[in-house]
């Protein structure tokens, strides 16, 4: 095979090809317009001097010859030259319209490299950001179906078979029947409810929080503890409460609703005798607030996962106790967007539940 048809089968059609052929032509004229100089410029010269009109003849002849070969050598050279350095420098884009054709499969490949080039190197940094996270949502979405498939089987079941059972007879409808079916459909109506919520904070992730104000922590804290404040008296839960003024730009909704989610998980899950504690103080630059009670005991390896979505420490208990697996989640949401942070600390059987709000507020 000759060196050209290699060179043509080794380009491919495109944007590689054109610029190719755009640069092979540049340097042909470049060449030609330097050896045409060279050219005049040396029989201008040797036209002066007596030489004698058959050895110049002979001169022009000879360095035409040489301008030739040379120009056609420089040519050659060069577009090889530029088409392997073009390839090289091209070779991020082709990288990059391969990945984005496996992403159009729903695959999801490799970081592109971008051979640490300055103009490059951010663009393909930001792009393979944006696969990352595509691939961190796509398993995120399938985690998310996966549990919700497995959270909707059984109070879907439970419905079904009470139903199927009245249809045909084998039970009667009473009261009691009633109120299980009522509670197995209240529990999927909070299920997605919880699920509307997580959607809007994540939505919300990246963008400033439009209901953002400034307002006194403490009355969002005893509000709150206000609304329990029945179903504490009826259980015969007594509630400690150490709260500090401090006025705090956050979202008032979305707080009461952590305050709300942490409150009700250390209710549903109280075991014991001993009051809860809630707590709010001003530490240096953060405010902290902290919900301390008895309850069932948190493994370690469960403290970790307690605030991912549909995480249960005990499945069959929360079941029991009516709790989804969604509160803890849509209250870490909250807080992270706040700048914030969140957590538990457990002895024993006493669990603190805490989060620490910027006082200098992230949404500022």
């Amino acid at each position: 095979m000759s060196l050209s048809k290699w060179i043509l089968s080794r380009l491919q059609k495109g944007f590689l090809l054109r610029m190719t052929i755009i640069n092979v032509i540049i340097i042909a004229i470049f060449v030609g317009i330097s050896g045409w100089s060279i050219y005049n410029t040396a029989c201008f010269l040797v036209a002066n001097m007596d030489t004698g009109a058959v050895r110049q003849s002979q001169f022009r002849q000879t360095l035409f010859q040489y301008l030739l070969i040379f120009s056609l050598c420089a040519i050659i050279l060069g577009s090889l030259l530029n088409y392997v350095f073009t390839r090289k420098l091209l070779q991020p884009i082709r990288d990059l319209i391969e990945t984005t054709k496996a992403l159009k499969e729903g695959k999801y490949p490799k970081p592109v490299s971008s051979g640490n080039r300055h103009e490059l190197d951010e663009f393909i940094g930001h792009y393979n950001e944006l696969v990352n996270q595509l691939e961190e949502n796509e398993r995120e979405r399938k985690k998310i179906v996966t549990d919700l498939s497995h959270e909707l089987r059984t109070p879907l079941s439970n419905i079904s078979g009470y139903l199927n059972a009245l249809k045909s007879g084998v039970l009667e409808g009473n009261q009691e029947l009633y109120e299980s079916l009522y509670e197995e459909s209240n529990r999927l109506t909070n299920m997605v409810q919880q699920l509307d919520q997580l959607k809007e904070w994540d939505h919300v992730s990246h963008q400033r929080l439009a209901k953002a104000e400034r307002v006194n922590i403490e009355t969002v804290i005893r509000s709150c503890i206000s609304i329990f404040q029945r179903t504490m008296e009826q259980r015969g839960v007594e509630c400690d409460v150490e709260v500090e003024a401090q006025e705090l730009y956050m979202d008032q909704e979305g707080i009461q609703q952590v305050l709300n989610n942490l409150l009700d998980n250390a209710l549903r899950y109280y075991v014991g005798g001993a009051p809860l504690l809630v707590k709010g103080k001003l530490n240096q630059d953060t405010y902290q607030v902290s919900i301390k009670g008895p309850g069932t005991g948190i493994a370690e390896e469960d403290r970790e996962k307690i605030f991912e979505r549909f995480y249960r420490a005990d499945p069959s208990r929360s079941r029991e106790t009516g709790g989804t697996g969604l509160g803890l989640a849509i209250a870490r949401e909250i807080v992270e967007r706040h700048g914030g942070q969140i957590g538990v600390e457990s002895e024993g059987s006493e669990h603190t539940f805490w989060f620490h709000l910027p006082v200098k507020g992230a949404l500022e």
